[in-house]
């Protein structure tokens, strides 16, 4: 009991040393105990800074010739929070004058902040419920990820993943970071409880760039709402807290951060007396832009487009001031605030970790005409079905309503980048031979869930301003709370559905069993092959040998052998489908496949029937045979 106890302090205190202390003291060295960032904010923002600043931090490492271990990961996060501290107790703050009207935002009345409470904890309710049925790890790629993780952990420095463009090093280091500080295995919740908390957090930031944005606590209570409680576990959500995208779900993060940032940045540029505050924000936002692109490249791509949009967009909406606009910018790039941050980031860029994914032959599969059927573009039922369709219906009058406003507005960057948020992702994932992209539209239309809930919760608000103002009959009032029953209750329904109807954890013991089994009894000379279909949680049998990211070899799903645009090895079909045919047996001396992990139902007739294969474990789930010379 005490040794379980103790595992979840240690647990918790890594937590907070590596997603926590290191942007919270970064926050402080910058901004002191000025009123500029809310607690609130700084405690929001300093999850989203903490994952970059470990990331670069352990980017150094190899180029120090330092190994990646338990005592290094510890001192690396202690010595900058130490340095960070220490620059703050030597600086000298000027006093900042924070405008009331900005001061009262993070003032909420007792209603308010009971709300805010309360979407919090239905937050927690709802994605904690899901997550009890699923908190062991089966989501593919989570298990591809914490396979490089583990990698880190073993290896004492970080992969070069052996020119795979598919996997960032960011994606992996704060999961190393946290298994090695707390001595805790990736065959464990942990993994999942940090993406968990990932989740949360971007809520949160959703929320404090609502706020920031409309200055109105009812939308950002109402984006939270559309966000943390409706829809929580719904497809693709279900997906972002349990695993089934990491990259997706850590770009979710980092993406509203970095447009929080730069709204800041732009609500200040023209103000005399806050350039040097401007310019702070500009470079968190570059900064928080660097680490995006060492993060996750599908977001950091997005990210280009939308903000090349909306920073077009709000040029010409201020097209007479469009020469102070680029001038004020171009300034701000080059003082002495923010060019430091570019100049490092170049550094990095060039000089210490150069991105795998930055070659022309990563390039060519993100640009020019789709190769497959998938990335040809998604039409209004696939997208309805992918947010759901009140969120959807509220969020295209949200946008339409948000663009008349920016006619009053044009001067508010925030409008423009909301707006922009949105039509962007909507014509990549809708229309995606219009920008030359090549790349899964469904993938790109699962972002459009933050947007539209922010334009939903905006003519949400609108709606019932109008009726306040309007004083509406009873008939329209009761109209009016309809709307919102039928939004909660496809909400609720949605993510209902996302519930597991069956257990997963013991099947998912039993693949592990199974690999721990071969894992014993494999020889160096011997070759595995598991079947993707049937097996629970195959995806983490590799972390459970450690030899190769493909290794041992999958069965995969049976249309991507029939898939024409991108005709594959069929060898790894073969040997399970037909293990006695030619093929099967030409493939079995290519490969040296000998041991054949697959589920006893659906594929164990088949290696019965045959004389040269041996059953040598057996589960109710899985099933391994070993193949006699």
């Amino acid at each position: 009991m005490f040794s379980f106890i103790f595992s979840q302090l240690m647990f918790y205190l890594v937590l907070a040393l590596v997603l926590f202390l290191p942007g919270y003291f970064l926050l402080l060295t910058i901004f002191g105990k000025s009123k500029t960032l809310s607690s609130l904010e700084k405690f929001i923002l300093s999850f989203g800074l903490s994952i970059i600043l470990v990331d670069f931090i352990f980017f150094l490492y190899p180029r120090l010739s330092l190994p990646l271990n338990r005592l290094s990961a510890f001192l690396g996060i202690f010595l900058f929070s130490a340095t960070a501290l220490m620059i703050y107790k030597l600086k000298i703050f000027p006093a900042a004058e924070v405008p009331e009207a900005e001061a009262a935002l993070f003032q909420f009345s007792k209603i308010q902040f009971s709300a805010f409470l309360l979407l919090i904890f239905l937050a927690f309710f709802v994605k904690t419920a899901f997550l009890s049925q699923t908190a062991l790890p089966t989501a593919t790629d989570m298990g591809h990820h914490m396979y490089w993780a583990k990698w880190i952990t073993e290896n004492r420095t970080l992969p070069d993943y052996a020119g795979l463009p598919d996997f960032i090093i960011g994606e992996h280091i704060i999961f190393a970071v946290i298994s090695l500080l707390g001595g805790l295995s990736f065959l464990s919740a942990f993994p999942v409880l940090t993406l968990y908390l990932i989740n949360i957090f971007s809520l949160l930031t959703v929320f404090i760039l609502v706020l920031r944005i409309f200055k109105e606590k009812r939308i950002a209570l109402l984006a939270f709402f559309l966000l943390g409680t409706l829809f929580a576990v719904s497809s693709p959500q279900a997906k972002f807290i349990s695993g089934g995208v990491v990259g997706n779900l850590l770009g979710n993060l980092l993406l509203p951060m970095v447009f929080y940032f730069f709204f800041r940045f732009s609500e200040l540029l023209f103000e005399k007396n806050q350039k040097k505050l401007s310019r702070t924000f500009l470079a968190l936002a570059l900064f928080s832009v660097f680490g995006l692109f060492y993060t996750h490249h599908l977001t950091a791509f997005l990210f280009l487009f939308i903000f090349s949009l909306a920073f077009l967009v709000f040029l010409i909406s201020n097209f007479k001031k469009a020469g102070e606009i680029l001038t004020h910018s171009f300034q701000a790039l080059i003082s002495r605030q923010v060019f430091p941050v570019i100049l490092a980031g170049l550094i990095f860029f060039l000089f210490i970790l150069t991105p795998n994914y930055f070659s022309l032959s990563a390039t060519q599969t993100a640009v020019g005409a789709a190769v497959k059927i998938t990335r040809t573009g998604l039409d209004l039922n696939n997208i309805r079905s992918a947010v759901g369709e009140s969120r959807l219906a509220l969020g295209a009058a949200g946008f339409l309503l948000l663009i008349l406003a920016l006619f009053k507005n044009k001067g508010n960057f925030g409008y423009v980048l909301i707006s922009a948020w949105a039509l962007m992702l909507y014509i990549m994932s809708a229309y995606p031979k219009l920008l030359f992209i090549n790349l899964p539209s469904s993938r790109i239309g699962n972002y459009l869930t933050y947007p539209l809930a922010v334009l939903g919760a905006y003519v949400l608000f609108q709606i019932f301003q109008k009726a306040r103002h309007y004083s509406l009959n009873n008939t329209a009032k009761i109209a009016l709370g309809l709307i919102l029953i039928f939004v909660s209750r496809e909400g609720i329904s949605d993510s209902v559905q996302a519930f597991k109807t069956n257990d997963e954890s013991l099947e998912l013991v039993e693949t592990f069993n199974a690999s721990a089994y071969v894992a014993k009894n494999l020889a160096s000379k011997d070759a595995v092959l598991k079947d993707h279909n049937y097996l629970t949680g195959d995806s983490w049998i590799k972390l459970f040998f450690m030899r190769d990211y493909k290794f041992p070899l999958s069965r995969g799903y049976f249309k991507r052998y029939e898939d024409e645009t991108n005709p594959r090895e069929t060898c790894t079909l073969q040997m399970i489908s037909n293990p006695g045919g030619e093929a099967a047996r030409e493939c079995f001396a290519e490969t040296g496949v000998n041991f054949l992990m697959v589920n006893p139902d659906f594929d164990g007739g088949q290696f019965h029937r045959l004389s040269n294969f041996n059953q040598v474990y057996s589960n109710p789930n899985i099933a391994v045979f070993y193949k006699n010379n």
